[in-house]
């Protein structure tokens, strides 16, 4: 890419442009209509409108039903008020259907991209910005477009057959985001990106950030595109508008990296926006009254706002983030799973150790030592730490040099330390405890009737439930009635009905063209009462599950592990046996393939792992990203009852309790 052309020869003379009032709307598959009428509303109104145009972020139409759908405004039946402008076409049919339109306009659809390009023409005033590339619209106001959306797996895939199938189906590609920097790379100096358009969320958006934010917030920011990530740093737009998600989010305001040591910088927005229309209340429609950047007035446009923080993607590695809890990215060569170092052993005799436990995360080893030392001389206090910063894990070893200082320090269990009541035992006898009873609160067990609506069938030993918070309507769950941690452990004949379930649901989805995929996390989880066996299953559209494996190996990867492979087994006993002879009694996570095939990953004691790695992989092999947070699709009881009734009845002739 070549240098910021200097065309224009000093652009500080250039006359200002009126501000320009334009509406930014959220995703609008399904919703085009009330889009529309929304839209001629505020238009109409005197106190709101005019308006000089609507930008979409995301769809207008469902890819399968295009032609119905926007049909009647092409023939004039139905008509918008001002230019519309969206980015996705929902897939290779609603973008063939796109590339349909361009030619029945006379426009080529792979046409110049100069300045004058406005995209594909799909009827009166609606236009599709088929092209990554920087639009002049509205009478100057400059628009980078990211049209399609970011998948992780054709985004990787740099071969020419990868490339050919990404654009076919709407995706975004490498080249997409080398043309869009060449685009930027050839307008004049003093031109200013006002609105980058995307779809997709961008990754890392929340690095650093000012105030306290939503779960649903963080996981986006941790599941999000880098593709977006990327262009946001490298363009500084002034706004930057997504519609991924099903909610209303706003970003204080960042402040860029300079363009050069010479200039001052200005701030992004980034907001993004719900779903048009949605159900929810939440803002799906943004206006904004903006003067073109290339031509205001440069003090005002690098004024910064007195909440501006600064830019999220520029926060250096080891850097103190507000959001503790956001989760590494798969798809980000830099997030790769800390190793954490190896904790030094407790210098002592084990029999003179004491293990102390539910303490004050305040009190630090000198302050242990202090409290523990008026039990008898200590040889060594080891405070359990967390790797990435150091915080207390609010649990310890005391060692003493005497049998009668260890049993001093006994007589203080339950005593108040740091305004917590301690918990003091033997170290050696920790390992004899007995396992504790199922907790009373366990989602999972059938005897504490928690949301009983979403069972789709029951057998003897196991039972079928629809996921919570489903990555597809038929996201069902295997599950164990007696609450035991893992499907290794489980007894023969259960395992065994488990098995016929699963393969009954291999049946049923090939009836629909899908496979299914399965994944298992045993992670013992003592401080909630022990793991209760759940495996997910996911019915998948034949042409994504044949990359089930691809992806899955693509996140180990990058989380800098390898999975170990086993071959198709043929009972519910082989898999148990397959998987124990590599995790033996340990934690494990598993993933069953559509072949049969099962992929195998232990994990060890301390280590940390994604919790949420099996629901993020998968809401990306079926394109559907936003939907890694399973809070996010969460529906009230009586639709949750509907899709258990509407699955109960479509599986009937497979289930095994019916046969």
């Amino acid at each position: 890419a070549c240098a910021r052309s200097t065309l224009m020869g000093d652009a500080a003379t250039d006359a200002a442009l009126p501000p320009r009032r334009i509406i930014v709307a959220g995703d609008a598959r399904d919703t085009f209509d009330a889009l529309v009428a929304r839209v001629a509303t505020v238009h109409g109104n005197p106190n709101a409108g005019p308006f000089d145009g609507v930008l979409v972020a995301g769809r207008i139409f469902p890819g399968t039903e295009a032609a119905q759908a926007m049909q009647p405004y092409i023939d004039g039946a139905k008509t918008v008020p001002v230019p519309m402008y969206f980015v996705d076409a929902d897939g290779a049919e609603g973008l063939e259907y796109a590339h349909s339109r361009a030619a029945a306009t006379a426009q080529r659809g792979d046409g110049s991209s100069g300045s004058s390009y406005t995209g594909i023409e799909i009827a009166p005033n609606v236009f599709m910005l088929d092209k990554s590339m920087v639009y002049d619209l509205f009478g100057g106001v400059k628009v980078a477009a990211v049209a399609g959306r970011y998948d992780a797996l054709s985004y990787e895939d740099a071969s020419a057959l990868g490339k050919s199938c990404a654009k076919t189906n709407g995706e975004v590609t490498e080249d997409d985001v080398r043309e869009m920097k060449d685009c930027f790379d050839e307008m004049k100096k003093r031109d200013v990106i006002d609105i980058l358009l995307c779809r997709d969320w961008p990754a890392g958006t929340l690095e650093v950030h000012g105030r306290e934010i939503g779960r649903e917030a963080k996981s986006a920011s941790s599941t999000g595109s880098p593709v977006a990530r990327a262009l946001a740093l490298a363009l500084s737009p002034r706004y930057h508008f997504a519609g991924s998600h099903p909610f209303f989010f706003e970003r204080e305001p960042y402040i860029n990296a300079k363009s050069d040591p010479s200039s001052s910088p200005w701030v992004t927005r980034f907001i993004n926006l719900a779903g048009c229309a949605n159900e929810d209340s939440e803002k799906w429609m943004h206006a904004l009254k903006i003067e073109p950047g290339s031509t205001i007035d440069r003090a005002l446009l690098c004024k910064i706002p007195p909440d501006s923080g600064p830019n999220p993607y520029l926060v250096q590695a080891g850097a103190k983030r507000r959001a503790d809890e956001l989760q590494p990215d798969w798809r980000d060569d830099t997030a790769k799973k800390p190793k954490p170092p190896p904790q030094r052993p407790v210098v002592g005799d084990p029999d003179k150790t004491v293990f102390v436990r539910n303490l004050n995360y305040k009190a630090d080893e000198g302050a242990i030592a202090e409290f523990f030392g008026e039990c008898g001389e200590l040889l060594d206090v080891r405070l359990a730490t967390k790797p990435e910063n150091g915080q207390s894990r609010g649990f310890c070893h005391v060692a003493f040099k005497t049998v009668e200082g260890a049993q001093a320090a006994l007589e203080r269990n339950n005593a108040s330390f740091f305004g917590r009541d301690i918990a003091v035992e033997m170290a050696n006898e920790r390992k004899e405890r007995q396992p504790r009873a199922p907790p009373q609160g366990c989602w999972f067990c059938l005897s504490n009737e928690k949301d009983l609506h979403l069972v789709a069938s029951i057998s003897g030993e196991c039972f079928m439930s629809m996921d919570k918070g489903g990555l597809t309507a038929e996201h069902c769950q295997l599950i164990p009635v007696e609450h035991l941690p893992s499907f290794v452990s489980l007894p023969q004949s259960t395992a065994e009905e488990i098995w016929k379930y699963l393969q009954a649901l291999r049946m049923y989805a090939e009836t629909k063209q899908q496979k299914v995929v399965v994944f298992e996390r045993h992670l013992e989880l003592r401080n909630k009462g022990g793991n209760h066996c759940h495996m997910n299953c996911i019915p998948v559209d034949d042409d994504r599950a044949a990359l089930a494996e691809k992806i899955f190996k693509q996140a180990a990867k990058k989380l800098d592990f390898a999975w170990t492979k086993i071959d198709p087994p043929a009972s519910a006993a082989e898999a148990q046996a397959a998987i124990k002879a590599i995790a033996d009694e340990g934690e494990y996570y598993a993933v069953h393939l559509p072949c049969g095939s099962i992929l195998i990953q232990t994990i060890n004691k301390g280590e940390k792992h994604w919790m949420q790695l099996g629901r993020e992989v998968i809401s990306h092999l079926i394109k559907a990203p936003e939907r890694a947070n399973w809070q996010t699709c969460m529906q009230d009881e009586d639709a949750e009852t509907a899709r258990t009734a509407a699955f109960t009845e479509a599986f009937a002739a497979f289930d095994p309790m019916k046969q």
